[in-house]
């Protein structure tokens, strides 16, 4: 009798295959994400699909059917791609700025020397501040009386420049702030990077007789394809949807300089309580977001094989 009850299968693995019950642990292992975005993220852009073919408020609820009209009005709305050209801007600013220091950093940062450790957490420190935070120091930093900036200019003779209340200086001051408190998540990714390529490459190059740029050039950048396409894409969509900085630093001004297309739907939808028209410039961000990173897939694909 016990021999018998052995050797018999348990009822579970008569019902599922050993490849079954092993998909079935790996979807309980992802089941909190998915659980998450569909919550968080799917059922919301849904949702807001809908309120963007209404008359809808947050005050009123749902008004009368509108169809399509919120979309034309947006084609039609010349301060929509004012705030769409200050987002590309501030996108084609920060992210090769920000990918280039990245990629220099992480090699920096990769060498096995004493203190290296602590210079790693010293670039990394801006990415777990809170950004509110970082915001407010730094537009205290850009006063244009009392700033730091403005002390060290004043040193050299510099006149004062108020960096935040002048046109052309608030994006880029703001483009700064943001690289200083991102560059060091980019960083990481590029040091796991580099951790991944052999060194054997590196030997044979050097026995072959080729320079550290010759080398840095055929081996290191192709072999990081995937980890910089993975990087520019995640920081472009990052960059299209500023925010938080220009909510605390410049409120879109001055002059409409700083009005990034996220700070306008926010504008659009809880200030002038026009959240219809709000979703249906929410659909166009997601719209030129998906054709960008289609277009940067299509430029940086291609799988390193070593």
């Amino acid at each position: 009798m016990v021999a018998a009850s052995v050797t018999r299968p348990a009822a579970g693995a008569r019902l599922l295959s050993l490849k079954h019950r092993q998909y079935l642990v790996a979807f309980l292992f992802v089941a909190p994400a998915l659980i998450n975005f569909a919550i968080f993220r799917y059922i919301p852009i849904f949702m807001a699909g809908e309120a963007s073919l209404y008359d809808y408020s947050l005050l009123g609820g749902f008004g009368d059917f509108v169809g399509l009209k919120n979309y034309r009005r947006a084609l039609e709305d010349d301060l929509f791609w004012s705030s769409m050209w200050v987002s590309f801007q501030y996108a084609l600013m920060k992210v090769p700025l920000q990918v280039v220091l990245a990629l220099l950093l992480a090699m920096f940062v990769s060498r096995e020397v004493r203190g290296m450790s602590a210079i790693r957490t010293i670039i990394f420190f801006p990415v777990v501040t809170s950004l509110v935070v970082a915001a407010m120091l730094w537009s205290m930093m850009y006063n244009k009386d009392l700033g730091l900036f403005q002390s060290m200019m004043g040193a050299f003779g510099v006149r004062h420049n108020g960096f935040l209340s002048n046109p052309d200086l608030a994006l880029p001051s703001i483009v700064l702030m943001m690289v200083w408190k991102e560059v060091g998540f980019s960083m990481i990714i590029f040091v796991a990077g580099l951790k991944g390529i052999p060194e054997m490459f590196y030997d044979a190059a050097a026995i072959d007789g080729a320079s550290p740029f010759q080398r840095f050039l055929h081996i290191t950048l192709p072999l990081l394809k995937p980890v910089t396409l993975f990087v520019v894409v995640t920081q472009t969509i990052s960059a299209m949807q500023v925010f938080v900085p220009i909510f605390v630093m410049t409120q879109g001004g001055p002059f409409f300089a700083t009005n990034a297309i996220v700070y306008y739907i926010y504008q659009n939808g809880f200030a002038y309580n026009d959240m219809g028209y709000a979703s249906a410039l929410s659909f166009f961000v997601l719209a030129l977001l998906v054709a960008v990173s289609y277009i940067q897939f299509k430029a940086l694909k291609g799988q390193a094989e070593y």
